[in-house]
């Protein structure tokens, strides 16, 4: 299917502003070119209830995070407690902010009736391999513990993320399965890398999403050795699935890393976990972070959404 018109729009666009290739720059670089590229495809933030800037954890790394809840009707609300869905950004582990992410998580929040907890975790190279993973995990556990301060119900307790962010909230899941800790009810990966071992050779330059060129920057960037890219915590795609929780896999027909995600979710099949795919034709990596934007970017966002309010409906009964 050939790109969505929006598609070729957005790629005039980055012309029209002159949007440098991020292999050429530092990190510090990359990520001020980072924002200053997404911010022109960007809708306002929805209206929520409230929203906070929290400082997670406090012993040992402290770790920033952004809290919304939703806006709904308190009159027809019967629910006392919320689902809690915690959000982890993309940006290739290196480039990335809370900022850009309002939109979806304020939307995302609302749609769900849900808390949508805004991660800030550590980034690359200053902070490399393991440490991203790490921050999620312990921001995901520490929620769950302490879901009612936040009006949280601790039975459900969602993962997801964009990008490299997908690759956080999986392995979130693979490190709750081996810890026996928290209770994670469902895995929402979005376009997520889950092979850094891959080949990508076939994209170079790619227009439609990460290139090999891209890659490479930011796995120099991200892990301390080149074994990492087989740890299972680096590439899901090795790991034992066995026991993860259920799964919405978000992908996108022109994507480069769609092929490694319907590899992943075949595994997932294979491994006895309940898997549910929303393939988008004509779509780009990276789209449902861009609901404004993207038509396909709020469907998905309403289907997460319609999952989220099933399965806390399901758990309070």
């Amino acid at each position: 299917m050939p790109p969505n018109p929006r598609v070729l729009e957005m790629l005039q666009k980055l012309e029209s502003i002159k949007a440098k290739d991020i292999t050429t720059l530092d990190p510090i670089e990359a990520r001020k070119e980072d924002l200053r590229t997404t911010l022109p495809f960007l809708g306002s933030l929805e209206p929520v209830e409230r929203i906070e800037n929290r400082i997670l954890k406090e012993e040992g790394s402290k770790i920033p995070a952004r809290v919304y809840w939703p806006k709904i009707d308190k009159e027809e609300d019967e629910l006392d407690l919320y689902p809690v869905i915690l959000y982890f950004h993309g940006g290739g582990w290196v480039v990335g902010m809370l900022d850009e992410y309002d939109e979806i998580c304020s939307m995302m929040a609302n749609r769900s009736e849900a808390i949508v907890v805004s991660v800030g975790y550590r980034l690359a190279p200053e902070h490399k391999f393991p440490a991203a993973v790490h921050d999620c995990y312990e921001a995901t556990k520490w929620i769950a513990e302490n879901a009612k301060l936040f009006e949280g119900d601790e039975d459900t307790i969602i993962v997801a993320g964009d990008s490299a962010g997908g690759t956080l909230a999986i392995d979130v899941c693979l490190t709750a399965v081996v810890n026996a800790e928290p209770h994670i009810a469902m895995q929402v990966p979005i376009c997520p890398v889950t092979d850094l071992s891959r080949d990508l050779s076939k994209y170079s330059k790619d227009k439609f999403g990460p290139s090999k060129e891209s890659m490479d920057w930011f796995i120099n960037h991200y892990v301390k050795h080149e074994s990492d890219v087989r740890n299972a915590l680096a590439s899901p795609q090795y790991g034992d699935l066995k026991g993860l929780p259920y799964t919405i896999m978000i992908s996108a027909e022109l994507d480069p890393l769609r092929e490694q995600e319907l590899d992943f979710v075949k595994k997932l099949e294979q491994s006895g976990v309940k898997t549910r795919i929303l393939d988008y034709p004509g779509m780009v990596h990276g789209f449902m972070t861009l609901p404004s934007y993207f038509d396909e970017g709020r469907d998905a966002i309403q289907k997460v959404a319609s999952e989220v309010r099933r399965i806390y409906v399901e758990n309070a009964v």
